[in-house]
């Protein structure tokens, strides 16, 4: 006889509700968004407490110091650099103001805190920062003014070093001015020099400029002059070459007969207890006729400087003429 198959027992599980599950862990996520914002929200709170504290701290000290000697200026600048870095003015209360308000700018806070304008605390924080902290505030002992601050920083960068080691080791203000004094003459000196030797490099750049244009002007009219030439009759070159010649010995002739002879005259008559200038003007005449000598020997010319041959002489006005 055959078995009967027992049936499964039916289970009792009770089925996952996924939704469920679900909406539970956005709620759990949510908590610790909240939980987490609300830390956030505490730490800048007590940041920000702790800057206005500071910066109530900073301010109690100086008007301490106030109350019993005259603040130093290093004292109101590191406040100064402390409020402004953790912006705490603006949480901290306008005591001029007559509803209670707090400072409604940093310019405000330093007039009436620090007793100095914004701009002015820019300035001090720059002279600081050109002569370092230490000798900063030995400058500030020794009574530097802006102007002193501004010779400083006009001074090149090895000057300003040794301008900070003297108010680290000076006495008094004058100790100080006078080798700001001496650095700014000399530095005046060297930038006139550099100023002179610029003017003259300007001015040899020119006159270069000048003779390279001469130059290549000259060089264009000898080849025009040469371009010419070439398509030239051969007479006809010959005679233009003897005109150029010509000129060019009347030019000499002009020069000799007229500007240097004037200026051997004015030479010939300076006043009689004057030295002699005959040396001097042998000389001039000398170097020309030297270079006259050595043009007859380099193409092997006669001499005929005493020749009173009428037809060479008209010849050579034919070739001055045509």
């Amino acid at each position: 006889m055959a078995r009967k198959e027992t049936p499964a027992p039916v289970s009792k599980e009770t089925a996952v509700n996924s939704s469920v599950i679900e909406q539970d862990i956005a709620a759990a996520n949510s908590l610790a968004v909240i939980e987490r914002n609300r830390q956030e929200v505490q730490t800048q709170a007590e940041q920000e407490k702790d800057e206005v504290l500071a910066a109530g701290i900073d301010i109690g000290r100086l008007e301490a110091l106030d109350f019993v000697l005259t603040v130093s200026t290093s004292a109101i600048l590191a406040t100064y650099e402390n409020v402004k870095k953790s912006k705490a003015w603006r949480h901290l209360r306008n005591p001029k103001s007559a509803h209670g308000e707090h400072f409604q700018s940093l310019d405000e806070f330093c007039e009436v805190k620090l007793g100095k304008s914004y701009q002015r605390m820019r300035a001090i924080a720059v002279n600081r920062n050109a002569i370092g902290s230490d000798a900063f505030e030995q400058a500030e002992r020794l009574g530097l003014r802006q102007v002193d601050y501004n010779a400083i920083k006009g001074l090149p960068a090895p000057d300003q070093e040794l301008v900070r080691r003297a108010v680290e080791e000076a006495q008094s203000r004058d100790e100080v001015l006078d080798l700001l004094q001496e650095l700014a003459a000399r530095h005046a000196n060297e930038k006139e020099a550099f100023a002179k030797q610029a003017e003259e490099a300007k001015q040899e750049h020119a006159a270069t400029s000048k003779r390279l244009e001469v130059v290549i002007k000259q060089k264009e009219a000898a080849e025009t002059k040469a371009a010419r030439i070439a398509v030239m009759p051969l007479d006809k070159q010959l005679l233009d070459l003897q005109r150029e010649a010509t000129i060019m010995m009347n030019d000499a002739l002009g020069a000799i007969r007229g500007q240097l002879r004037q200026a051997l005259i004015a030479l010939n008559d300076v006043p009689a207890e004057t030295p002699s200038q005959a040396v001097f003007m042998a000389g001039l005449v000398g170097q020309i006729t030297a270079d006259l000598m050595a043009l007859r020997e380099e193409f092997n010319l006669p001499d005929v400087s005493t020749a009173a041959d009428a037809a060479l002489a008209a010849d050579v006005a034919q070739w001055a003429g045509n």
